[in-house]
């Protein structure tokens, strides 16, 4: 019996983390931010900008689309742990991104 209480405790840890990389999976593929871009244009300011929704749902890695943009690891850092309606500025050489996590 006391076997089988062994078995059964390391099968519940290991399906709590399978549950858990399942989760983790799954969140990253359920974010989407609204993204605005406004390009520097050195002592002007831009009035025009372009904001889009950014979805990881099409993305082979989480933070595809931030790397792409350029962003540096601690901006990637920074844009992962963002929560629902939180919003952050990226300054990036030749444009601000502004970013609101909407899920």
């Amino acid at each position: 019996m006391n076997t089988l209480n062994k078995i059964s405790a390391l099968l519940m840890v290991n399906w709590k983390k399978f549950t858990q990389a399942c989760a983790e999976v799954q969140q990253f593929q359920q974010r989407i931010w609204i993204v605005s871009i406004q390009q520097n244009m050195g002592s002007q300011s831009s009035l025009l900008n372009d904001t889009f929704l950014v979805s990881e749902d099409n993305f082979d890695t989480p933070m595809q689309w931030m790397e792409k943009q350029g962003y540096q690891p601690t901006m990637i850092d920074a844009v992962d742990k963002m929560h629902r309606s939180q919003t952050i500025n990226i300054e990036l050489a030749h444009s601000q991104h502004s970013l609101i996590r909407v899920k």
